[in-house]
């Protein structure tokens, strides 16, 4: 079987609008969810590509957008493309979001950009009552980033989620 690596176009997680191999997971996420025993914390760690922040973003979506016409997909584990939430994720503006990840251009996530999520933890929600905040590629923080964010993932405010994706070969 030859692959067309021309034509082929990797999507970021963000952007992934179908999910694959997480139906038993996802299900048992939602369960948890709907019965409030969801933990303020979810570490998904595994190897680089496995589909972690796929999957984050897909249960993301699901939980910021169970209240909207084009709501996520179950049935077939989708995201529509003209949810709402979902437009407003890939545009880095949904006011109930905050993403941290490392920056292209540095080496580590610095304790200046954990202290943005205090700031956004302080701020009120506009939708749902819920906050999340995404931490993609949690391996590049350094030691006082860790330090900051510890003490944040402590103390978690009521419908405050973490989800934290950390690429680990061990």
């Amino acid at each position: 079987m030859n692959i067309d690596t021309v034509n082929t176009e990797i999507l970021s997680p963000k952007n992934q609008l179908q999910l694959f191999g997480y139906d038993d997971y996802f299900n048992a996420f939602i369960k948890l969810f709907h019965k409030s025993k969801l933990p303020n914390t979810i570490l998904l760690s595994g190897l680089k590509g496995s589909g972690k922040a796929t999957f984050a973003y897909h249960f993301i979506n699901y939980l910021l957008s169970y209240k909207e016409q084009y709501k996520y997909s179950v049935n077939n584990f989708s995201i529509d493309p003209d949810n709402k939430s979902y437009k407003s994720l890939c545009n880095f503006t949904h006011p109930n979001f905050f993403l941290l990840e490392n920056n292209v251009f540095e080496e580590n996530i610095k304790i200046e950009s954990v202290k943005n999520i205090l700031k956004f933890l302080n701020k009120s929600t506009y939708y749902l009552g819920i906050k999340i905040v995404l931490i993609d590629n949690a391996e590049y923080l350094n030691i006082n980033s860790s330090n900051a964010l510890l003490k944040t993932l402590e103390e978690p405010n009521n419908n405050t989620f973490f989800f934290i994706v950390h690429n680990s070969a061990n």
